[in-house]
């Protein structure tokens, strides 16, 4: 009755281990009649694996040991199940072995337990020692009785050494007060803790650590653990110094220096900026910078953002536009860099705008120069081939284009010497008088200074030169009783305009000349051009010439009475002089 009633399988077995009895439980629990148990050697009913345990069990039992093992069988229905075994010897009369009581406990639950809690425990470990962070677990009272491989290995320490407030050592003295001190107060409050320091590793030398320790709390709110880690922030803590450096260093740049994420907004906007842009932080921080500024990219926005993803880094020279809408030009590098999971862009603008503007002027000055090589080989070409038509010998050649080239020249050398803005009609007048007749008494030069301008100033010196050509040669200064009068007047009408004489007085008497010769052929043909009108009068008393000068178109803007020499400006018709 009494192994009727227990609730393990029991069996009774005898000294050549074939079952005898088997109690209502152990049929439940195998889920099978004890009519197939009973006359069965026991080592049977066990799995090819276990048989050799069960079988040593039977004969050290026989041999009156209280045998115990743990082996795995499944039930009559294939249930997989662990059993926990005891085999006791039952004596008779005499102290002899007669049978050997089986006590078979289903220990199934515990052990899947007890297997879930060890597969548990092996992945905590693997966690706790393969994560990046240090960890530490406390008791409630603040001692420390755990650490994860990973914070052994840093600070060289063993577990003894580490236990309880033995971890203080490795906190840098400048610190260790203050730590200490902190981690108490929460540990006695109950509330979560967190701090910045350094700790010492093994090699002696000292890293900064962001530290917390989190209470976790039973049903009614007491604390029954503490759990702590440790995040090594020395790499990052570098990285923000070098971060703040940087940021002043471009706070503090007369250069243009912006940062903007890739795609959004400005995030840095320094000085040089405000100074080039004319714009404000407040302004400026949080726009889209292409917008701001009115960039004009080589390329659609779109494709420059996807080549600065792809290569990371562009140059060049871009038109941009400050607060007050004028243009300026920069030489910009962008550069991306990609940080905290964020596409940022370092953007630094050099203002070249002056030197765009030099470029231009350059260019343009080229053109011109160009424009005025030309011309002046024109002329050069035009003079040669009316010098021969108007030459008889190679002797009246030379002399005669020698002559005319040199009146070119000195016509270039004033014009330079005032950057081509124009010349003095004095200077002009004195220059051809000195270059074919020397100095002279006879010529008399009447007229306020007039500044005249490039092409018109280097028409009057031609037709000058061969005014005063001709009077050496044929006219008034061939005679020492002759005189030339050079005069003009300024008339201020709706076109401003001089108009010249020239007067030949004493000389031989005057004809016309059968020939026309070269002065004769340019006089004639200037006088057909838009803004010069001359006509030649051969009076028997001498030679007289009106030449008519336009000085600039009313309405074209054009400035041709500066005189950068003497700092002078005659203002257009109906204005003030200055």
């Amino acid at each position: 009755m009494l192994l009727d009633a227990s609730p393990d399988c029991v069996k009774l077995i005898d000294s050549r281990g074939t079952v005898n009895y088997i109690n209502p439980a152990g049929c439940i629990l195998l889920e099978v009649d004890a009519d197939a148990i009973r006359g069965r050697p026991w080592s049977a009913l066990w799995p090819e694996a276990a048989r050799p345990t069960v079988e040593r069990a039977i004969i050290d039992a026989t041999h009156g040991e209280v045998v115990h093992f743990s082996a795995t069988c499944p039930t009559a229905k294939g249930t997989s199940k662990w059993w926990d075994v005891t085999v006791n010897p039952v004596r008779g009369d005499g102290d002899r072995i007669e049978q050997l009581l089986c006590v078979s406990r289903d220990v199934t639950s515990q052990k899947v337990a007890e297997t879930s809690l060890k597969a548990s425990e092996q992945r905590f470990r693997a966690l706790a020692d393969n994560m990046a962070q240090f960890a530490w677990m406390a008791y409630p009272s603040g001692y420390v009785f755990w650490h994860n491989q990973r914070w052994f290995d840093y600070t060289g320490l063993d577990p003894a050494e580490a236990a309880g407030e033995g971890w203080y050592e490795v906190i840098h003295t400048d610190f260790s007060e203050r730590v200490v001190r902190q981690l108490k107060r929460a540990f006695e409050s109950g509330e979560t803790w967190e701090d910045t320091f350094p700790m010492r590793g093994a090699d002696g030398t000292f890293r900064w650590f962001l530290s917390r320790a989190m209470p976790l709390r039973d049903d009614q709110g007491r604390v029954v653990l503490w759990c702590g880690t440790d995040t090594d922030i020395t790499d990052q803590r570098r990285l923000n110094e070098r971060l703040v450096k940087h940021q002043r260093v471009i706070e503090l740049s007369h250069e243009a220096m912006l940062v903007w994420e890739l795609g959004e907004g400005i995030i840095l906007f320094n000085r040089g900026c405000e100074e080039l842009y004319g714009y404000g932080k407040s302004e400026a921080l949080g726009a889209i910078p292409a917008e701001l500024l009115k960039t004009r990219y080589p390329m659609p926005l779109e494709a420059m953002l996807e080549h600065l993803e792809a290569e990371g880094k562009w140059s060049g020279e871009l038109p941009q536009a400050s607060k007050d809408g004028a243009e300026i030009w920069v030489d910009s590098r962008l550069e991306l860099i990609r940080t905290g999971g964020r596409s940022l862009v370092v953007e630094t603008n050099r203002d070249i705008t002056e030197r765009r503007k030099s470029d231009d002027v350059r260019n343009l000055l080229v053109g011109e120069l160009n424009h005025r090589v030309k011309n002046t080989l024109a002329i050069v070409q035009a003079i040669v081939a009316q010098t021969a038509r108007t030459s008889t010998t190679i002797d009246q050649f030379v002399a005669g284009l020698n002559g005319r080239i040199q009146s070119m020249s000195s016509a270039h050398h004033m014009l330079t010497e005032a950057h081509w803005s124009g010349a003095s009609l004095r200077e002009i007048a004195t220059s051809q008088i000195e270059v074919s007749a020397g100095e002279t008494s006879n010529v008399e030069i009447i007229g306020d200074d007039v500044f005249v301008p490039p092409q018109t100033a280097l028409q009057l010196t031609l037709m000058l030169h061969e005014l005063a050509t001709n009077a050496v040669k044929h006219g008034s200064l061939s005679r020492p009783e002759g005189r030339v009068t050079i005069s003009w007047t300024t008339e201020m009408q709706d076109t401003p305009r001089i108009i010249l004489l020239w007067t030949e007085r004493g000389g031989p008497p005057v004809t016309p000349p059968a020939a026309r010769g070269f002065g004769t052929l340019l006089l004639e043909r200037s006088g057909k051009l838009p803004h010069l009108q001359a006509r030649l009068e051969f009076d028997p008393k001498g030679v007289v010439c009106r030449i008519e000068a336009k000085l600039g178109v009313a309405g074209e803007g054009e400035q041709f009475y500066f005189n950068p020499r003497r700092g002078q400006i005659l203002d257009a018709p109906g204005t003030t002089a200055s």
